[in-house]
């Protein structure tokens, strides 16, 4: 990934592939981001209903 990006030192605009590509990326980051999150709150909902049945049950 890090020897796809060029860097610019001009005024010029990016090119529709150079925005593309960044959407892409953000995309498959984003997407990742929710993945963890989902599983975060899964194993915490987990984790909560054992130390429930342990502790108070």
């Amino acid at each position: 990934m890090a020897e796809q990006q060029v860097a610019t030192y001009s005024n010029k605009p990016i090119s529709e592939k150079q925005k593309e590509k960044d959407f892409e990326e953000h995309t498959h980051t984003y997407a990742a981001f929710l993945s963890g999150a989902k599983w975060s709150v899964i194993s915490t909902a987990a984790i909560l209903v054992i130390l429930y049945l342990i502790f108070v049950y």
